[in-house]
């Protein structure tokens, strides 16, 4: 069985002439000379310098080729999502199934409940069925990634954003739900919760859990695929982001979060997750290979002051690990 998603999510946008790109198999982007005129037909347009960019919808007399699928191709994270910059606009091809909250619906929540926390702009969405994929056009941010700036980042400075993004987590926090669920109540793509797939399961297809009613029937989720008992859920789940590690924080010039990117894995999780989720991997550094926690490590640290709870969480850490390690 082939372990990618065909057409590979990589070959989800391709370049097929110089003003030209293919947008998996519906839309096409194209830019000319400003201000020549575009198509009347456009779905979306903007301006870069004195290019307008347009996305329109794909016709038969559009080219059938994939064209150069690395160009302005700026990351392929995994084997389910890639990501473009296309007139200094993000383009981002993410593999989808039916009953999955899109990103898109992500941040316009958090536009909404938190204004001051900053997000892209959302420019264009689409779910492309037949390609088995949602693709989503944004602003783009402008900075670099927190782990490009962590070398050159002291002490001091590294605790001001640990305890700026905790803010931010903290503000979202304030939304909560009876439920374990997306902001529509879908299913939570949140792998760590998960069980191991089959060897029959596509690794790029996401694999969505719950939604749950409430701390009961979670609970009894967690302890019908673990021989360990789960920790304590809580019977409020709090909005979280869930990935806020250093390559989605975006930092101005001054070294002050400019944006957080890549919603695709906010929902409500329990409380405890928020604790939790930084010392499981996803938070850890690359560029600082004495100290790849280092950053997990400190935002955790401003988080437990939060008191979302009254629970020991280092005791229910611990509960959590062993019940991981229980997994059937």
């Amino acid at each position: 069985m082939n372990p990618k998603v065909n057409p590979f999510v990589e070959w989800s946008i391709g370049q097929t002439g110089p003003n030209q790109w293919i947008i998996g198999s519906k839309v096409v982007c194209e830019s000319v000379q400003h201000p020549e005129p575009k198509p009347v037909d456009v779905l979306v347009s903007w301006i870069d310098g004195n290019r307008t960019f347009y996305l329109r919808r794909r016709t038969p007399e559009d080219t059938k080729r994939k064209g150069n699928t690395e160009a302005n191709r700026v990351g392929v994270p995994g084997v389910s999502s890639a990501v473009w910059c296309i007139g200094d606009r993000i383009f981002k091809a993410h593999a989808w199934c039916g009953g999955m909250e899109l990103e898109s619906a992500n941040i316009r929540f958090v536009k909404a409940k938190v204004p001051s926390l900053p997000v892209p702009d959302i420019i264009y969405e689409e779910i492309d069925p037949g390609f088995n994929r949602s693709f989503l056009v944004t602003t783009r941010i402008t900075g670099r990634t927190l782990e490009e700036r962590w070398p050159n980042l002291g002490p001091h400075k590294r605790e001001l954003l640990a305890s700026d993004v905790a803010s931010y987590i903290n503000r979202l926090a304030k939304n909560t739900s009876s439920s374990f669920k997306t902001i529509s109540g879908c299913g939570v793509f949140e792998p760590r919760l998960l069980p191991k797939p089959n060897e029959e399961h596509r690794p790029w297809l996401p694999r969505l859990l719950g939604p749950f009613k409430g701390e009961c029937d979670m609970r009894n989720y967690m302890m019908t695929i673990s021989n360990e008992f789960p920790p304590e859920i809580g019977h409020e789940f709090r909005f979280y982001h869930a990935e806020l590690g250093p390559k989605n924080i975006i930092l101005a010039n001054n070294d002050a979060v400019a944006g957080i990117i890549n919603w695709e894995f906010a929902a409500y999780y329990p409380s405890l997750w928020l604790i939790t989720k930084p010392l499981l991997g996803s938070f850890d550094l690359e560029s600082d290979p004495n100290d790849p926690r280092g950053w997990a490590n400190l935002l955790r640290d401003k988080l437990q002051v939060s008191n979302y709870t009254e629970y020991n969480y280092t005791e229910q850490e611990r509960i959590y690990n062993r019940w991981v390690k229980g997994m059937l």
